[in-house]
């Protein structure tokens, strides 16, 4: 029982940055449950074939979110495991953390919504931002485990 009480006062450390990271695998949960009815209601798109279409479709945009979101989230959750794990700073990992889910957020909001340009917009600053604070998170948890 000790044990267990001393991991709970430890990852109550980090109780923001678990909170991001539940909040941003629920998100990717319900994106993933949404490309259906966003994506192939219309028949603009063929469940197992390529991407049809432009960023003009929102089916398009809907399966490149998705695909993306995806890619992004395995490496934000290793990353934030591995700077729980090394005792990181908990000011900047729980920061690092809710940044990062903010930035993916607007990231989903702007793509979804077709706001801006398709490259070097407000898409991309808000991708770029996600993606900075997880390369910060990741050298946070290097530099604690040196």
């Amino acid at each position: 029982m000790n044990s267990l009480h001393t991991l709970e006062s430890f990852l109550q450390h980090y109780h923001w940055a678990l909170l991001a990271l539940s909040v941003l695998v629920l998100m990717v949960l319900i994106q993933n449950f949404l490309t259906a009815p966003l994506a192939f209601l219309k028949g603009e798109q063929t469940p197992g074939e390529p991407l049809k279409g432009n960023h003009q479709q929102l089916s398009f945009r809907v399966l490149r979110t998705h695909a993306n979101s995806v890619e992004n989230i395995a490496v934000f959750g290793f990353a934030l495991l591995l700077a729980i794990l090394a005792t990181a700073n908990p000011s900047w990992v729980n920061g690092l953390a809710i940044g990062h889910v903010i930035f993916r957020m607007a990231f989903w909001a702007v793509y979804y919504s077709g706001i801006g340009k398709v490259a070097g917009g407000l898409r991309t600053m808000c991708f770029v931002g996600g993606l900075t604070s997880n390369i910060i998170l990741g050298f946070f948890a290097l530099v604690a485990l040196l």
